[in-house]
């Protein structure tokens, strides 16, 4: 009986990794990359000016979660001991606010963005890949590392007053003191009938207790829930330097994967021979910017195509 005790101990034992988070690439889970943040600078030189700060000396030395570089090469060796882990290549997915400035009321703003690398501490930074992206309108939701809210993370409001005559949102808590014109919601309507259920800017707040939209669809006063800002996900990736890193893409652009339907977009890098890589977004000033992006978050697994 003993003997039979000690051989299913071991067996359990043995079978605990397979009860873990899954190691092979299909079924690894996204790694937050970017910290959501506004922009890192006006443009890629003033976060790195290459000719004064090109060195490993000159890396952000902050961790992901304070806007730093993600320690691509530890995760990996941390977790890639399954023989089916194969792949060195990553998928990373960019979402962002969007702000409508331009008062049409569309969710297509845009940002730019530089992909760098270290390979070791007595190395030079990498310059892997630049290009630009545009919004979708696949929300967000949540977002996938900490499961936050991504729909109404500035306001999440239920059951708000909406007068028809005036085309104003009511609360009483002051839930609008941080609001600014130009800032996305989605109004969830408690009767379509009354206030049509969709995503609008914010046109005007007169206190910290009423707010108006672009574009409201009313027959009559009803109530509603205002969730401002939503996040969206890119839907268009455009890389426009396919020359600085080999293993960025050939000629056809393989490594980005555009749904061209507003939906998710994709961005393919083999990461082989580094150990940290960073996003460097500029161009995406939110309200200071002209229908640029705001607050941008990047995630990334292993890909194995």
């Amino acid at each position: 009986m003993k003997k039979i005790l000690i051989i299913m101990a071991v067996i359990f034992w043995l079978a605990l990794p397979a009860l873990a988070e899954p190691r092979d690439t299909y079924h690894s889970a996204w790694q937050l990359i970017r910290e959501t943040a506004s922009e890192d600078g006006a443009d890629f030189s003033t976060v790195y000016d290459l000719t004064l700060k090109g060195n490993f000396a000159n890396k952000d030395s902050s961790t992901v979660a304070n806007g730093g570089p993600f320690q691509i090469r530890s995760y990996e060796s941390g977790v890639s001991t399954a023989t089916d882990w194969k792949s060195d290549k990553w998928m990373f997915v960019i979402c962002a606010e969007n702000f409508d400035v331009g008062n049409d009321n569309t969710i297509d703003n845009t940002f730019s963005f530089n992909v760098v690398g270290w390979a070791k501490n007595n190395g030079m930074i990498q310059n892997l890949a630049e290009g630009d992206g545009i919004l979708g309108t696949q929300a967000v939701i949540l977002y996938p590392d900490d499961s936050a809210n991504a729909f109404g993370a500035l306001v999440d409001e239920s059951s708000v007053a909406y007068d028809h005559g005036t085309e104003s949102f009511t609360v009483t808590n002051e839930a609008f003191a941080d609001v600014n014109v130009g800032m996305m919601a989605y109004i969830t309507s408690d009767n379509d009938s009354n206030l049509t259920t969709g995503y609008y800017a914010i046109t005007d707040y007169n206190d910290t207790n009423n707010a108006k939209f672009t574009g409201i669809t009313s027959s009559s006063d009803t109530t509603a829930r205002v969730q401002i800002n939503p996040a969206f996900w890119t839907d268009t990736i455009v890389i426009d330097e396919k020359t600085k890193w080999p293993r960025v893409s050939d000629v056809n652009n393989h490594s980005v994967y555009n749904s061209g339907d507003n939906e998710v977009a994709f961005l393919v890098l083999e990461t082989k021979g580094l150990e940290w890589i960073q996003f460097v977004v500029y161009d995406a000033n939110g309200l200071g910017g002209d229908d640029e992006v705001g607050n941008v978050t990047v995630y990334g697994r292993k890909f194995q195509d």
